[in-house]
């Protein structure tokens, strides 16, 4: 199942790191930011960031999920945290779990995925 929304909030910004969260509403539609946040909630929708300026992805209860870059705005500084390089735009994607692993062994566990994909625009 993939389910992909739209659209800008109202800006936020993050008490525990000082970046932006997503939904801070620019002109052109996509968040602006020396330091954005994305979570979860983020998916599918595009988000700007400045050149030079760090995207943190926190995507709950998956920290240890690797996240993907395509496209050459962005380069990884480690596995949850990109730095804009080029003007240009990138695409994070991660395959996240619908539901939390099972945590006695031999139980029932659910195996559902979705992929969580943001658009992020350096300039």
């Amino acid at each position: 199942m993939l389910l992909v929304t739209a659209g800008c909030g109202a800006g936020a910004v993050d008490q525990a790191s000082g970046a932006a969260k997503a939904g801070s509403s620019s002109e052109a539609g996509c968040v602006n930011g020396e330091q954005v946040l994305v979570t979860t909630a983020d998916n599918g929708h595009r988000v700007c960031v400045d050149m030079h300026g760090t995207v943190r992805v926190l995507l709950a209860g998956s920290a240890d999920v690797p996240v993907t870059v395509s496209g050459t705005a962005l380069a990884a500084v480690s596995d949850h945290v990109f730095r804009g390089v080029s003007a240009g735009q990138a695409i994070l994607t991660a395959t996240i779990r619908n539901c939390p692993a099972s945590a006695a062994p031999g139980a029932m566990s659910c195996t559902a995925m979705s992929r969580w994909q943001v658009t992020i625009i350096v300039g």
